[in-house]
């Protein structure tokens, strides 16, 4: 998206983009500087949605998991169950 820098040093945000960020006027946002780029982040916290299009979305997170969870169980449980026979 391109914008314009007024006489003032402002950018107007559009619409479209305020929604996005979760923002409206009067609200704060952060500039994070990233090498040789600037990032526009909202100062309050959001709620994770975001427009796509004409739709509000999570984009939701990866959680990559440590081992299997439900392997670990039936382990644990095997060894309960052993234990308990062998006495």
């Amino acid at each position: 998206m391109k914008a314009t820098i007024d006489r003032e040093g402002w950018i107007a945000l559009g619409h479209d983009v305020q929604k996005q960020l979760g923002v409206q006027p009067g609200d704060d946002v952060f500039l994070e500087n990233r090498g040789d780029e600037w990032v526009i982040k909202a100062a309050k916290p959001g709620t994770g949605l975001c427009m796509e299009g004409n739709v509000l979305v999570h984009p939701g997170t990866w959680v990559t998991p440590s081992g299997d969870p439900v392997a670990a169980d039936r382990d644990e449980r095997m060894e309960q169950l052993s234990q308990g026979l062998s006495q």
